[in-house]
């Protein structure tokens, strides 16, 4: 195999180890700059029989979307490719450059236990992403964790041994339908050497990781209680009750014993943390203050800083067991002129409610949700801005859609062409900004507050709000010019996959993995409507019609569902999809629906019939993250989850792909180095913009498919980028819950 090249770039340099499922070689991509090294596996199926082939290659594409899905995880490696060549399975996956764990766990080595701690937040937290793709790891073990070298955080990898779970079967029998028990000796629990492994068999994994750095013993090596086979490790090492006791419960024998979920697996951890910074830092004169990075730790009530996070207070109360019920049915408000020493502290849920500035309705009348409005320059203010939003001209709104939101740009901007007589020209055809040239562009501010992931970002129609959706269950929104906070809408119970504002800018719509679509109130921040998808389904996009009497939500369950937003009630399912629906897009006139996802089609539908008008494939045979349709109606873009960008005719697919069989697109561009996760056209329609895994947002010739420009992301990972009514600003997320807001001048 060395000094072979396959799929005609892959060049192999090196073979790094095997057994009977596969080899894995170090490899140069010789198709890009600098050839830069990959890992390539070889997986070999058990038989070259027709019928075994056919089934062993339907399994490997199943497992190579499982495994594009999880790299978008910024601590898994990226899978570069997949393909079949010679009979013979390979997957392309970003090369690690680092040392495995176990180098740092040599035999008769303790760690501390602070450090100890320090790595098993670090696996867990990467874990949880996993579990929450509906996947179990099955092999965590120290050689399958990389500490990269250039920033020393750790990777998981060898995903070769993951299988999707169903969550129907895991939550309502308690177990899983696989057989296979595959893992390594010491770290694989009972449960799951009878091949019926579980979410917190992966749980028991890295605690034996966390109970070998604690003593110096092989996973393998400690031994086991006659009677209750419990595991007999505490007098081995040097560790506090409280680490001992979580330790314990993550490597239970009987898994209904343990941790269930690595949420409360962290949550336990993170409060041993905190506990001990509190015993380092117990001398009254320290001011303890957590950095950055770690503000959704919980810290003990006797070290809470004065200006904790609704996020943190929320965990500090959920950990320890507060006697004081936390009221998230009530909207929590400060007072503009609260003097109190920190301006984020919260009011009682009844002083709040009576407050002047309090909207005017009932305790009782308010949904089972919180909210949080931070008041910089004043509620009432803020208030006042809001209920305007009820009196803007919004003009035919653009549905932009991408893998994790879609949302709509009006025609007129409220402050550039509603209230300043001088400046009409600032309509959706006369924009004068201009993303052409990399030096007129510029980060003008960078808003922080979310504590994990931003998936979906939305500007409301008059351009004044922006609404961001986060791995942390909430939506956030804030006014775009001054970067001020203004709500936190809680509800969800799983990431939100989706924000979109209604085209009167009345209402948020959201969608979460927790199977719902929830519309808010935009001047309340109440709750008007929650639409059960399906108990155990994931939504994954929303976006409203152009006259607002029609959500659109693309469903994991491989359906799409048309909902009355006003009353709830579910009008129409359509369905076509042989895979998760992914995005949704909806036309200027609201005449067309184009849908893509996991089956690697594009679907365009007639939307008032619910009829299904052609279905047309992904150019390279890739899954399909991202839609989105030009202001005009004319062209529909998408993205791959290898590189690409490509520019349909929409009226050509529309009529059929008449005398053009199959349909092509007018443009294909291999836009980035990785995954491109979003795409959004200008209100003027002249240029695309593209988001991507490889940190960067790329401006395109909508017309000729030139690029225009390129802007680096500051925050990591582009999961989505939008744009202004007005084209003037771009707003994108970061994988570190950061937005990014870039000005053009």
């Amino acid at each position: 195999m060395l000094g072979k090249t396959l799929g005609g770039r892959y060049h192999i340099v090196k073979h790094l180890g095997g057994g009977g499922f596969g080899q894995t070689y170090l490899a140069s991509d010789r198709q890009l700059p600098g050839n830069p090294l990959c890992v390539v596996k070889l997986l070999l199926p058990q038989a070259t029989d027709a019928d075994t082939l056919a089934i062993a290659r339907r399994l490997f594409d199943r497992e190579a979307q499982v495994l594009y899905r999880l790299g978008k995880h910024e601590q898994i490696p990226n899978l570069l490719a997949h393909f079949e060549e010679d009979k013979e399975f390979y997957l392309v996956q970003e090369f690690i450059e680092g040392n495995e764990l176990k180098a740092e766990l040599p035999l008769g080595k303790q760690l501390s236990e602070a450090k100890v701690i320090a790595i098993l937040l670090d696996i867990l937290k990467v874990l949880e992403f996993v579990h929450k793709q509906d996947v179990i790891h099955r092999d965590i073990k120290p050689s399958n964790l990389i500490r990269r070298q250039q920033d020393r955080k750790i990777f998981l990898i060898d995903f070769g041994a993951v299988k999707e779970v169903s969550a129907r079967e895991a939550k309502s029998l308690g177990q899983t339908t696989l057989t296979v028990a595959i893992g390594s000796p010491g770290y694989m629990p009972n449960e799951q050497l009878s091949g019926n492994p579980k979410f917190c068999s992966d749980i028991y994994a890295v605690g034996m990781i966390g109970i070998q750095a604690l003593t110096g013993i092989p996973a393998n090596g400690l031994p086991f209680d006659s009677e209750t086979s419990e595991l007999m490790w505490r007098d081995r090492a040097n560790v506090s009750q409280q680490l001992a006791d979580v330790l314990d419960k993550m490597v239970r024998y009987d898994y209904r014993q343990r941790y269930q979920t690595v949420t409360h697996t962290l949550q336990a951890l993170e409060l041993v943390n905190s506990q001990q910074s509190t015993q380092a830092y117990s001398t009254p004169t320290h001011k303890l203050t957590p950095p950055l990075d770690d503000l959704t730790k919980p810290l003990s009530p006797s070290t809470q800083p004065l200006q904790t996070s609704p996020s943190v207070e929320q965990t500090i109360r959920d950990i320890a067991g507060s006697q004081q019920q936390y009221d998230t049915s009530a909207a929590e408000l400060i007072p503009s002129n609260l003097t109190q020493p920190s301006a984020n502290s919260k009011l009682p849920a009844e002083t709040a409610l009576s407050h002047p500035t309090s909207p005017n309705f009932a305790e009782s009348s308010l949904p089972k949700t919180g909210i949080e409005i931070n008041n910089a320059e004043g509620v009432a203010n803020s208030r006042k801005k809001l209920r305007r939003l009820s009196v803007i001209g919004t003009g035919i709104a653009t549905a932009l859609v991408a893998i994790f939101g879609i949302y709509y740009l009006p025609k007129l901007n409220s402050q550039s062409s509603l209230t300043n007589s001088n400046n009409t020209s600032q309509s959706l055809g006369g924009s004068n900004s201009s993303w052409n040239r990399g030096e007129n562009i510029s980060l003008a501010k960078t808003l922080s507050g979310h504590s994990k992931e931003v998936n979906a970002i939305a500007i409301s129609p008059d351009g004044q709000n922006l609404a961001s959706g986060s791995n942390d269950n909430t939506i956030n929104v804030w006014n775009l010019s001054t970067g001020q906070r203004l709500f936190t809408l809680k509800g969800h119970s799983d990431y939100i996959y989706s924000v979109a504002f209604s085209p009167d800018g009345q209402k948020i719509a959201s969608a979460s993995g927790d199977g719902t679509v929830k519309i808010w109130n935009l001047q309340t921040g109440q709750l008007l409507q929650t639409l059960q998808s399906n108990s155990e389904n994931r939504v994954f996009s929303v976006a409203f019609t152009p006259d607002g009497q029609t959500l659109v939500s693309g469903n994991k369950d491989k359906t799409i569902k048309l909902w009355n937003p006003s009353t709830g009630q579910l009008k129409n399912t359509l369905k076509g999809h042989s895979e998760f629906v992914l995005t949704v897009a909806v036309s200027p006139d609201g005449k067309t629906l184009a849908s893509s996802g996991y089956d690697k089609t594009i679907k365009v539908w007639n939307l008032p019939a619910g009829t299904l008008i052609s279905s047309v494939a992904e150019p390279t045979g890739n899954t399909i993250p991202s839609l989105a349709i030009s202001p005009d109606g004319q062209t529909l873009a998408s993205s791959d989850i290898y590189n690409k960008v490509h520019l349909w005719n929409l009226g050509q697919i529309l009529s059929g792909c008449k005398g053009a069989q199959p349909c092509s697109p007018t443009h294909s561009i291999s836009a980035h180095k990785d995954y491109v996760n979003f795409v959004a056209f200008s209100p003027d329609g002249k240029t695309l913009a593209s988001g991507s895994r490889d940190e960067t947002i790329k401006l395109w010739k909508v017309q000729t498919g030139e690029l225009e420009s390129s802007i680096s992301n500051r925050s990591g990972n582009v999961n989505a980028v939008t744009f202004s009514p007005d084209g003037k600003t771009i707003v994108s997320n970061g994988e570190d819950g950061k937005i990014e807001v870039w000005r053009s001048r």
